[in-house]
């Protein structure tokens, strides 16, 4: 009996087809959104403006930091006292780290052979060997330390205190204390200019942004919105973006004037903020009401409202750049 041959040009092109819009439809920027009331992260494609997973990682999860060359996502988690590893490829966590600290804060040195991590129950930092995580150092900061960044030459670690309302810097080698800067009350968040020039803290109870000069340490003050809990600045460096965790809005600040130049209504106590450069968005995280609020940085109007799990925070870096 005559069979027919099978068309594998037809069911090659079919399966290439499959791949590059399988591709095509994760190639643009994610971003990591903790729901520390799930236990779980979700990935947004913000291209697409939807939730493509959501990941089960420890117990309350508040900070993230990403490792683009590992292609890893550090999830701090508070209430397990342990990091959580994502592979950002596959979108599973692969590993559990203990820290045996209250874990809020986190962030990666430039390399990202360093992953520091503050305990908001003391006075302390860890630094964990990404190549070696067993291998832990904790050395000192102010109280209760929260939000952290790395100098863009790698040789500075900036640590908001809020208890003590103070940023100490840290020397990124020696591990030792360079200076104890006087900021607002209750700093939280920081962030780092586009130029390096800049950290950018804000001071919750004084309704404050700190702008340090990263050499100096000198400080300027702009006024912010009420309680204000998260800073992302314009890849041109011109303009702040400030949520404010109890006006339930985020202040768009003109830099040079010191001037609120917009107020953009979001979800309830907005917390984690950051500004995607692909699309021109600014990304926040509503932990009141289970949301994340797409704007547009180019309207500086809310364009989109996503659903995510239960008390969404991303304290910290917490978009991965597509190559």
């Amino acid at each position: 009996m005559h069979r027919r041959k099978p068309n594998f040009r037809h069911i090659s092109l079919g399966i290439l087809l499959t791949l590059l819009w399988s591709l095509n439809t994760t190639a643009g920027n994610l971003a990591y959104i903790t729901n520390q009331g799930s236990d779980s992260v979700s990935v947004l494609d913000i291209e697409n403006k939807k939730v493509t997973h959501t990941i089960d990682v420890g117990k309350a999860p508040v900070g993230v930091a990403i490792a683009s060359k590992q292609q890893r996502v550090y999830i701090s988690n508070a209430n397990s006292q342990t990091v959580s590893i994502i592979n950002s490829r596959t979108q599973k966590t692969i590993q559990e780290v203990p820290v045996n600290i209250q874990a809020v804060g986190i962030t990666l040195s430039r390399d990202e052979k360093t992953l520091y991590v503050a305990d908001w129950g003391g006075a302390q930092v860890i630094a964990i060997d990404t190549a070696h995580l067993e291998k832990q150092k904790t050395f000192k900061a102010g109280k209760t330390p929260s939000g952290m960044v790395v100098s863009a030459d790698n040789k500075k670690l900036f640590i908001a205190n809020r208890d003590s309302d103070d940023v100490t810097v840290v020397d990124t080698r020696t591990l030792q204390t360079i200076a104890q800067v006087k900021v607002g009350i209750h700093p939280f968040a920081l962030t780092l200019s586009p130029d390096g020039k800049t950290i950018f803290v804000v001071n919750v109870v004084s309704n404050t942004l700190t702008l340090m000069n990263v050499d100096s340490f000198q400080t300027s003050t702009i006024k912010t919105g009420q309680h204000p809990y998260g800073v992302a600045i314009s890849p041109d460096g011109r303009l702040a973006y400030v949520s404010n965790n109890h006006a339930e809005s985020v202040s768009v600040i003109d830099i040079a004037t010191a001037k609120t130049v917009k107020t953009i209504e979001v979800g309830e106590f907005p917390e984690g903020i950051e500004y995607d450069k692909a699309t021109q968005q600014v990304i926040v995280a509503n932990w009141g009401s289970d949301t994340v609020s797409i704007i547009d940085a180019r309207t500086n109007t809310v364009t989109n409202t996503v659903a995510s799990p239960k008390l969404c925070r991303s304290f910290g870096q917490f978009i991965l750049e597509a190559k």
